[in-house]
C-alpha cells in the first residue's frame, strides 16, 4: 500500500513538472510583419476623405523586450468629400465626354506612410509569450485624390492636367501605438493587434488647384493636420538568433 501511495505521488509530481514547463520566447530576433489596418481621419484630413484602410508591411528587430522596426503602408479608400471636379459639370450636376455621352469618372483616395519607429513589450507572462506592445516613430505620410475615368473622353483630366484635381500632400509624421502581441514558441501563431494614432504635417504640393475651394482664401502650400487613428491588426513571421530557447519552470 505504501508503495502504491508513493509510486501514485511520483507520478502527480512529475506530470505536474511537465506542464510546468514552457519554452521560453528567444530574447532576439526579427519579425516580419504583413499588416491590415482601418482608420478614421480627422483634423484637416476629414474634411477630404471618409474612413480609409491601409495594407502594408514592416520588418522588427527584437531584443531583450525592446525593438525597432521600419514600416510602409498603402493607403486607400473610397469616399472623397471635396468636389474637385466642379468646373467640369454641367448645369445638370453632370460630366460630357468628347463623345457627348456621360463621363464614367472615379475618385478615390491614395497614399502611403512610411516610418522607423521605437518600442517595449511589457511581458505579461513568464515565458514572453503574452505581451503589451508600446512604440512611437516618425517618417512621411503622403496622399492624393485617384482621378479615373474609364473611357478617355474627358480631356480635361488627363497626363499632365491631372495635377490640377488631385490635391497631391504630403510632409513628416509621427506615430504612436500600443497593443497585444502574442509570439508561440512553435512559430506558427503570432501577431499583434492595436491601437495606432499617425500625426502628419503635411501641406499640399501642386501649384494650382482647377477648383478653388481651399477656406478663407488658405493658400495652397499652407500647413495642414492630417490625423488619422485606428485600428491594426498584424501577422508575423519570427525569425530568432538563438532557436533553442530555454525551458522556464514554475
Amino acid at each position: 500500500m505504501r508503495k502504491l501511495t508513493f509510486i501514485t505521488l511520483l507520478i502527480i509530481a512529475i506530470g505536474n513538472q511537465s506542464f510546468g514547463q514552457k519554452k521560453a520566447i528567444p530574447e532576439k530576433g526579427l519579425l516580419v510583419h504583413f499588416e491590415y489596418g482601418w482608420h478614421l481621419p480627422s483634423s484637416d484630413l476629414k474634411n477630404r476623405f471618409g474612413n480609409n484602410f491601409t495594407l502594408g508591411s514592416a520588418i522588427e528587430y527584437k531584443f531583450n523586450n525592446w525593438f525597432g522596426g521600419l514600416s510602409y503602408h498603402y493607403i486607400f479608400g473610397n469616399t472623397v468629400k471635396e468636389a474637385v471636379l466642379a468646373n467640369l459639370l454641367n448645369d445638370r450636376g453632370e460630366i460630357i465626354g468628347i463623345d457627348g455621352h456621360l463621363a464614367n469618372i472615379t475618385l478615390q483616395e491614395r497614399g502611403f506612410m512610411s516610418s522607423l519607429y521605437i518600442g517595449r513589450l511589457i511581458p505579461l507572462s513568464v515565458n514572453r509569450q503574452h505581451n503589451i506592445k508600446v512604440s512611437i516613430g516618425g517618417g512621411i505620410m503622403q496622399h492624393k485624390i485617384k482621378v479615373t475615368e474609364e473611357y478617355n473622353v474627358v480631356p480635361q483630366i488627363v497626363k499632365d492636367y491631372i495635377g490640377g484635381y488631385d490635391r497631391l500632400s504630403n510632409g513628416p509624421m509621427v506615430e504612436e501605438s500600443i497593443g497585444y502581441q502574442y509570439l508561440s514558441t512553435n512559430k506558427r501563431i503570432n501577431f499583434n493587434i492595436g491601437l495606432v494614432f499617425r500625426q502628419g504635417f503635411t501641406a499640399q504640393r501642386r501649384i494650382a488647384n482647377y477648383v478653388f475651394d481651399q477656406p478663407n482664401n488658405t493658400p495652397l502650400n499652407s500647413k495642414r493636420l492630417d490625423l488619422l487613428n485606428g485600428v491594426q491588426v498584424s501577422w508575423i513571421l519570427p525569425f530568432y538568433f538563438n532557436d533553442s530557447p530555454d525551458e522556464i519552470i514554475y
